[in-house]
């Protein structure tokens, strides 16, 4: 993968990434004390999935767009639009998030297997750490949904 895509899929990564956060960042604001606390601690894995990716940007020379910046605006504005809703609903609408991150994880870490570059292959562990942490949230959101 050349510099110029490897850069833009890892700043739509990061445009992702800043809406997850955004999702979790209202964490305070809801009653059951095991979604307040697991959602705060989503909130800091977000972030540091947003800090590991942008490191490996800079380093690589690139920028952070500012659509990726922007991200996180658009992830509190999805999450009050869904917090609308049932507790119920707001699990099941954002398990399918984490399901759909991984996924895309798991589909950017096997090309970057494929190039045989030590730059691509690091990049590859660093980005397979955020597609297992994203896994194991959407597995707790399950598991969730499956008490309320």
């Amino acid at each position: 993968m050349d510099d110029t895509q490897l850069l833009l899929e890892l700043n739509k990564i990061m445009t992702l990434e800043h809406g997850h956060l955004g999702m979790y960042r209202d964490f305070d604001r809801h009653q059951d004390q095991d979604m307040r606390r697991t959602f705060r601690r989503f909130a800091e894995v977000e972030e540091e999935h947003i800090q590991k990716i942008k490191n490996v940007i800079l380093n690589m020379g690139g920028k952070v767009s500012l659509l990726a910046e922007g991200g996180d605006i658009l992830g509190k504005l999805f999450g009050i639009t869904i917090n609308l809703g049932s507790d119920h609903d707001l699990i099941k609408t954002f398990s399918f998030i984490e399901k759909k991150s991984h996924e895309g994880y798991q589909k950017f870490v096997t090309k970057l297997e494929q190039d045989q570059e030590k730059r691509s292959q690091l990049i590859a562990e660093i980005a397979s750490s955020n597609m297992l942490e994203a896994w194991l949230m959407h597995l707790w959101l399950e598991d969730k949904m499956k008490k309320i």
